[in-house]
């Protein structure tokens, strides 16, 4: 036997060991990557994981007198929003659940309309609705009673998930002589100024959203009065899963991101392999050319109801509470609105990472009641010259 052979069965030893030392060392930085990944602020959202459930009848659409039309809720209706989220392979998990109620006018409200008041209105989206917790906008009301000018004055609640400039300018200039709107609160993240739709339900999602039996993969389900309990919601978002996820590359792809909070946290920057090759906060960047067009919205709605009766509260995206760094978009916004209202008509909420939920891309309790508060304080503001 010469040298060569001699050595062998040494040399196979010490890459069998060369090979497990790697393979442990691998795992145990893997492992560390995974510990420290879930200590990193969430600069991503995921609601391609989103499964949304809402009270079935109480959408519909509203036709303005210019031939637009706007979602909006019936009025006097209960309505019930339940969220889950879930990847391949995992049983779907409840985020938030609540219950909110609408006026005589379809808005998200304890307080109906009165046609005998001057109206003050609060435009927003999801979070002013809001969509995800007890309706911050009921102690509002209740704080307005208490103030003189809830005689003759009253608030009107205008937020609705998914909206933003298009929808306000519909109502601005189609609703607010009719509702004797004489002064208005913008409550927004940037990207609200880059919403321009002004469109309403499409057929198939109203049909859905009136009828559960009518829903397939819709990406808004609708509850039937009898099935709201929890195991029947959870077992229909599980079986939403399986359907969003049909072929063989979604369920391995995102069932691995599922797992692993370090690949979902690489895929933020790099888009791959969770985020379909995009980073998820790549919109901030497109969206731009968009919001130009809003702010010049905004600047006619200032222009209508004059500067001195308008305010605006600036409420952080969920990744720029994160990680302290406000998007390009919102730094215009703000510019805008510091530069055309009065001192003190303009707010940045500060609301931080604590302050939203999980998974979702909206706020808490606590950081609804900081909205609240925001909002509240800007009220004050521009109502406060006409208690002199």
């Amino acid at each position: 036997m010469n040298k060569t052979d001699q050595t062998t069965p040494t040399s196979k030893r010490n890459r069998s060991k060369s090979a497990i030392l790697l393979l442990a060392v691998s795992a145990l930085c893997v492992g560390l990557g995974e510990i420290v990944a879930r200590k990193l602020p969430k600069n991503y959202y995921e609601w391609k994981h989103r499964y949304m459930f809402i009270s079935e009848g109480v959408n519909t659409n509203k036709t303005f007198t210019d031939g637009t039309s706007a979602q909006w809720y019936k009025p006097n209706s209960a309505i019930n929003w339940h969220v889950f989220y879930g990847y391949p392979g995992q049983k779907a998990k409840a985020e938030y659940s609540i219950w909110s109620t609408t006026n005589n006018i379809g808005l998200v409200q304890s307080r109906d309309f009165s046609p005998s008041k001057k109206s003050i209105a609060v435009f927003g989206d999801s979070f002013t609705e809001p969509q995800a917790t007890t309706p911050w906008f009921y102690g509002l009301e209740n704080d307005w009673e208490t103030n003189p000018q809830s005689s003759h004055t009253q608030l009107l609640n205008f937020g609705y998930q998914g909206t933003g400039i298009g929808r306000w300018d519909q109502i601005s200039k189609n609703l607010s002589e009719k509702l004797n709107i004489k002064k208005a609160i913008y409550v927004v993240i940037g990207q609200d100024f880059a919403r321009l739709n002004r469109g309403g339900w499409n057929d198939q999602d109203l049909q859905c959203l009136s009828d559960s039996k009518k829903c397939r993969k819709h990406y808004y389900q609708s509850i039937a009065g009898n099935k709201q309990s929890e195991e029947e919601l959870t077992d229909r978002a599980s079986s939403l899963i399986n359907k969003r996820h049909r072929t063989l590359d979604k369920r391995l792809r995102y069932g691995l991101c599922g797992k692993s909070e370090l690949i979902r946290q690489i895929s933020s920057v790099i888009g791959n392999p969770c985020f379909d090759g995009k980073p998820p906060t790549q919109y901030q960047k497109d969206l731009k050319q968009a919001v130009g067009h809003g702010l010049a919205h905004f600047r006619d709605h200032i222009d209508m109801y004059g500067k001195e009766n308008v305010g605006l509260v600036w409420i952080p995206e969920r990744n720029e509470a994160a990680t302290g760094q406000i998007s390009p978009i919102s730094k215009k916004v703000l510019n805008v609105a510091n530069n055309l209202l009065p001192n003190g008509h303009v707010t940045k909420c500060d609301l931080n990472s604590e302050d939203y939920y999980e998974k979702d891309g909206h706020q808490n309790e606590r950081g609804s009641n900081k909205i609240y508060k925001c909002t509240s304080q800007i009220l004050s503001q521009i109502t406060s010259q006409a208690s002199k």
